[in-house]
This record gives C-alpha cells, structure tokens and sequence, in this order.
C-alpha cells in the first residue's frame, strides 16, 4: 500500500507540473485548445489526488486497527482477527498478529483450565492449605483449611490475622516473614478438643516479590495411635507381670521346702493353676485383637438365632450356678439371621460372661433381639453393678476397668474383653452401644449389618 500511495503521489505531482506547463504554454501561444487540454488534465490531477486521499485513510485506518491489536495482546485482551487484502504490504504483519493472538487464547484457557484443575485439587485435598502474599494478605486457602481453622476464610484478598487466631500458627508465619526462610512446627489447637497439626509453612520467592505457603497437616490421629501403642505395651507389660509373679514366686516357695506341706502344696497350685489361666487368657485376647486387626474372612450363612443363642448358654451353667445368675433368652424363635457363627459366638461370650461376673446374686441376664432397615440388634442387658457415668466412654478402652472391679478386684479378668468386641463389631461394619445405671445393671446392644442374599454369595 505504500508503494502505491507514492505512485499515486508521484502521478499528482507529474499532473500538477503538466497542467501548468499547458497552461503556461497555451498562454504564450494563444491558442486555442491547449485551455481545454490543460482543464483535463486539472481533472486529472483531482481525481489522483483524490483516491491518494482515499488510499492514504484506508492505510491510516489498517496502521490504527493494527496498533489496537498489538495493544490488546500485550494487554492480554481478546481481539478480532484482522483481514487484510493479499497485495496490501501489511498483510505478513496482520497475519503474524492474528497468530499471536490465536496462541494467546490458547495459551490463555489453558493456563486457566489448569488453574482450575488446581485449585479443585486443592480444594479436596485432607491438608489444609493458604497462600499468603508479601503485603500479608490471603489470596488463597482451600476448605479444609476453613475447617482447621474453624472459621469461614473469604474469597476476597484480606490480612490472614482475621483467620489465623492460634498464637503458635502466627508466630510461626511471622517467623518465616522475618527471616524469608521456610520453618515446620507441630501446632496445638485451642479449643473443646485437642488438635495437632504438622504445619510447614514455606517461603516462596517469585521474580521480584514472595509468597507465604502454610501446609497443615492433622496427626492427631497418628498420635493418638502412637499414644495407644505406648499405653498398649505398658499395660500389657503389667498385666503380665502379676500372674508371672505369682506364678513363680508361688512356685519357688513350694521348692524352698512348702511342697511338703499338703495343705500349703494344694492351696498354692490352685494359684498357680488360676494365674496360669489368666496368662493364657491375656495372651489368647491379645492373639485375637491382632488377627482382627489383620483382617479376616466371614463367612456369612443363615442362622436361626433362637437356637443359636440357646446352644451358646450351654456353657455357662456353672458359672450362673454359682454366681446364682439366671439367663433368659427372649429371642422369638422364628428369628433367623445371615451370620458370621465365629464372630457372633465370640462377641456373646464376652458380652454375656460380663454379664453374670458383674451381676448381683439372684440376678438375671435378659437376650433380646430387634432390627431396623439396614441393623439387626442383639441386646444383653443385666440386672448388675451398673457402669459409672464416666467410665462409659472409656469403657471399650484395651485394659480399662473401672474403678470397683480394678481397685476391689472383685472380677478377674484381662481386660480386653470390651475391646476385642467392639474391634470385632467395627470390622464388620458395626456399631455397638451401652446404656447403664449404678445399681441398676446394664444394656449392651450391638448392630450387625443386615446381609443380603447377593452379599452372601459374593462373599462366597
């Protein structure tokens, strides 16, 4: 277009110096004729001048269209493709920026699909995460991180103190402000329940400025479990301490010279049978936490619970005999079930035995049964000693008893009972409730889930 625009430049100036010529010419001469030929070629020259005029906007028009569109890709705006004619010299730089700005877009909604790919993965992420800028504003922070914190974080940027209350948090985000060097802390929480968090809060430096990355993770759960294990190991160290004790102190007595003593002899290996017995009972408890928590096979089958029931409480005639303790099974007999028989049997027995050595002479023991859409519930209540109010939610703690059976000893036992059933009731997808009163006797009612008959085949 230039090229042109110089021609047609060119072309006017030619005409303009031809018409004077002519009319300088036809002048001198005088005449006639030259006039007229010099008024064509004025004509001439204002239609060349004319479309100069016409050519030059058009090309004024394309330089400004193009500078628009330049502006907008600098400034990340959207524009319209621009079409130019293919002889117009302009059309390789129009076509180059029609290319750039295509990439642009593209570039563009990928880098804001994957900030939003981002952003949900953060957003379901169990850690809790806020990115915090120099001037120590919240540009972002996920929702578990709403939650930790327990309070509503908003969208729009805000000082990070309006969300951040906990003293350790703060002087920790304020510790890494100071000294531009990531940190990582254990945080307690303050609040109803005790919380800890693995917090890492990183220093994040971009070009020129730096960003603030806090990552909280919760352990309390890790704690809690490394806790358990510690309590775990101490109180299985005691428990078997004592009947080892009394096994061999009872039996190095009857070797210093008391075995010749039949009274002495009898009377201490009735011990040493007794603490035999709690020892084999601990370690077969502790045998059975650990294969539940391996996992096990069920292997579920149709079980008419009335008679089940009745088989089961075969084996307690001597211990309700002497305890004086009746049994009564109330399960209607029509009630059949879909049931793991070894599970079932084990968590019975500990239930029930619970209830005749905690129970009051002449007392009863009640098996009931009910169920609901998804549960069928077996409840075993007593007419016993009760539980404490606050020993119930300790109560399937590994080796808690409360206080009267554990300072009075007045029932032997491992202490695991309550344990190993309520670990049996969670592996298969359980739940187990106790209600009590002191003086009254207790209710424990599990909740096995309903079996169907595809589940049992598949199981299968």
């Amino acid at each position: 277009m230039l090229s042109k625009i110089y021609k047609q430049i060119l072309i006017v100036v030619i005409l303009s110096i031809a018409s004077l010529a002519v009319l300088f010419y036809g002048f001198a001469v005088d005449e006639e004729g030259w006039d007229d030929f010099a008024l064509l070629l004025v004509l001439a020259d204002v239609i060349a001048g004319i479309r100069l005029i016409f050519e030059y906007r058009q090309h004024d028009k394309l330089l400004k269209q193009l500078q628009v569109m330049t502006a907008n890709i600098v400034d990340h705006h959207p524009a319209v493709p621009l079409f130019v004619e293919p002889d117009n010299p302009l059309k390789g730089v129009a076509d180059q920026l029609n290319e750039l700005q295509s990439r642009q877009q593209d570039e563009g909604k990928s880098i804001r699909n994957s900030n939003a790919e981002l952003i949900t993965i953060l957003s379901s992420l169990p850690v809790g995460v806020m990115v915090i800028d120099s001037g120590h504003d919240v540009i972002f922070a996920n929702h578990k991180m709403s939650v930790m914190l327990g309070r509503d974080i908003l969208t729009q940027v805000h000082p990070y103190t309006q969300d951040v209350r906990n003293y350790q948090l703060l002087s920790l985000i304020e510790n890494v402000y100071t000294s531009h060097k990531s940190q990582q802390e254990e945080i307690q929480s303050v609040g109803a329940s005790s919380v800890t968090w693995d917090t890492s809060v990183v220093f994040n430096r971009i070009d020129n400025d730096f960003h603030i990355l806090v990552i909280m993770y919760d352990i309390s759960d890790i704690i809690n479990v490394k806790q358990m294990q510690i309590d775990f190991l101490r109180n299985a160290s005691h428990e078997l301490k004592t009947p080892i004790t009394a096994i061999s102190g009872f039996t190095k007595t009857l070797l210093d010279g008391a075995m010749n003593d039949k009274k002495s002899l009898v009377e201490f290996l009735k011990i040493i049978d007794q603490q035999s017995d709690q020892l084999a009972s601990l370690v077969q408890d502790v045998l059975t936490i650990s294969h539940i928590q391996n996992g096990t096979n069920y292997d579920y089958k149709p079980l008419p619970l009335h008679d089940f029931i009745n088989s089961e409480l075969q084996s307690y005639k001597s211990m309700t005999a002497g305890n004086n303790v009746s049994i009564n099974n109330k399960i209607p007999e029509h009630v059949e079930v879909i049931a793991d028989t070894t599970t079932l049997t084990r968590i019975l027995r500990n239930l029930v035995s619970n209830a005749v050595k905690y129970n009051r002479p002449n007392g009863e023991v009640n098996i009931e049964y009910s169920d609901n859409d998804s549960f069928w519930q077996l409840h075993v209540s007593d007419t016993g000693i009760g539980i404490a109010q606050k020993d119930l939610s300790r109560l399937f703690e590994r080796f808690y008893r409360a206080d009267d059976s554990r300072t009075k000893q007045k029932v032997s036992g491992t202490g695991l009972g309550l344990s190993i059933v309520k670990e049996m009731v969670d592996a298969i997808g359980g739940r187990i409730d106790v209600k009590s009163q002191r003086g009254v006797g207790s209710t424990f009612t599990v909740n096995f889930p309903i079996v169907k008959n595809d589940d049992q085949k598949a199981n299968e």
